[in-house]
């Protein structure tokens, strides 16, 4: 078709107009949907939601999903490795273990601060031959309370073997509550040893916010509890792709063990070193008959602090100890206060003399650490020594020590070392 010039012009002049009052039927169509929208949501208390809102709304639907309940089912062997990498779970929810087990070991579980993951026994106690093992795990809670049972999981070997629960790698935040162990190496082993790995040597990680409580652990042919590294200078050479290191194991911090009962350990019932960090503590255990390797060099005390730990020590019973009732060799802050300390020094007709019911001495720190400490408040019964020794291996005490009320008990400190009688 062909058109003039001023034809051309309104032919083209009638379209523009067309299409600008199809613009306006647009405008109208969809102002009209949105007035029927919001007088829809209006009427059933709903609010209407833009897109920004939709994706907003469906974030809080996943930070609010509720928790799965995870029924754990062991292999062959009656046991169970998990590695969250390759596993289908979310922070928060819940592990359930039936029946008896060999073992079972998690690595790389993470939960949430607020968000655990919690195992927890299902049915009856749960009865496991090897035990717990934890690596790289953090925000994980196992508990014995799934039944009535006092101790929901037990753990026992028929011969002394094994640990009953393992924490080590970059793990933190793992609490663990009433599991009973019996007849194993070690209770519980919580630490990480020099490693070939940066990533498992100080300073890289600090193993923190380990909370073991209402437990029992019974006849161990070593600790009770193995918590933190005994080598925290790294005196112990590992060979790495040929080449001979000497790396320092990784820190602890913020430990809690309480409400604890422990006998018939061959060493310490609970021994904690290498804990610089935070705030420690070890209260209202009950430790009892510790030492029966009958060896002299203080691996049979009821408590035993190891290098660079600070802690506080209170409210403990500890009673039958072939070494100290409580012993420390660690750094900086230490309170030891309000603690029933019975029988030091002798244990089923065998006695070590020598034996302090309380004693205290400094070891070499890298950089050098003050130690301070405050012993009062304790009941102190017999011993082969005194009721409270300090010793000065190295010069690195502060002068703002005390000893005072604690009975009748005697006091012998080196007198290098400046303290008082009072708080």
């Amino acid at each position: 078709m062909f058109f003039d010039g001023s034809a051309r012009v309104n032919f083209f002049l009638q379209i523009q107009k067309s299409l600008k009052i199809h613009l306006r039927m647009r405008k109208l169509l969809f102002l009209l949907l949105a007035v029927s929208t919001w007088y829809a949501c209006t009427k059933t208390g709903e609010t209407p939601i833009s897109s920004s809102d939709a994706v907003q709304s469906s974030e809080q639907s996943d930070a609010t999903a509720k928790p799965k309940r995870i029924l754990l089912k062991q292999g062959g062997d009656q046991g169970l490795y998990i590695n969250g990498k390759n596993f289908s779970y979310s922070p928060g929810d819940t592990f359930v273990l039936t029946g008896k087990w060999s073992y079972c070991t998690l690595e790389n579980i993470y939960g949430e601060a607020g968000k655990h993951v919690v195992i927890v026994n299902q049915g009856s106690q749960v009865q496991l031959s090897s035990g717990f093992s934890f690596t790289n795990c953090r925000y994980i809670k196992v508990l014995g309370n799934g039944t009535k049972d006092k101790y929901g999981f037990r753990i026992s070997s028929t011969v002394n073997s094994g640990v009953g629960v393992t924490i080590q790698g970059r793990s933190s935040n793992i609490i663990i509550a009433r599991v009973d162990i019996y007849n194993k190496t070690y209770g519980y082993w919580v630490k990480q040893e020099a490693s070939c790995a940066d990533s498992l040597q100080y300073p890289s990680w600090v193993i923190k916010g380990i909370n073991i409580y209402n437990g029992r652990i019974q006849s161990c042919n070593q600790e009770g509890m193995y918590l933190g590294s005994t080598d925290p200078n790294g005196k112990r050479a590992i060979t790495c792709n040929g080449r001979t290191i000497y790396p320092k194991p990784l820190r602890l911090g913020n430990i809690k063990v309480h409400n604890m009962i422990i006998k018939d350990t061959y060493r310490s019932g609970i021994q904690l070193s290498c804990a610089s960090q935070g705030t420690n503590e070890i209260y209202n255990n009950t430790i009892t008959n510790c030492g029966f390797e009958y060896n002299t060099n203080g691996q049979g005390s009821g408590i035993s602090l190891g290098g660079y730990t600070t802690a506080n020590v209170y409210d403990n019973t500890i009673s039958n100890t072939f070494t100290m009732g409580i012993s420390s060799l660690g750094a900086g802050p230490l309170t030891i206060r309000n603690n029933k300390i019975s029988n030091t020094g002798v244990l089923s007709g065998h006695r070590a003399n020598g034996m302090a019911s309380i004693m205290i001495d400094t070891r070499y720190t890298d950089p050098t650490t003050n130690t301070t400490f405050t012993v009062y408040d304790n009941a102190i019964g017999t011993n082969t020594d005194v009721g409270v020794r300090v010793y000065r291996t190295y010069p690195t005490y502060t002068t703002n020590n005390a000893i005072y009320s604690n009975g009748a008990a005697k006091i012998a400190v080196d007198p290098n070392i400046k303290w008082k009688a009072s708080k």
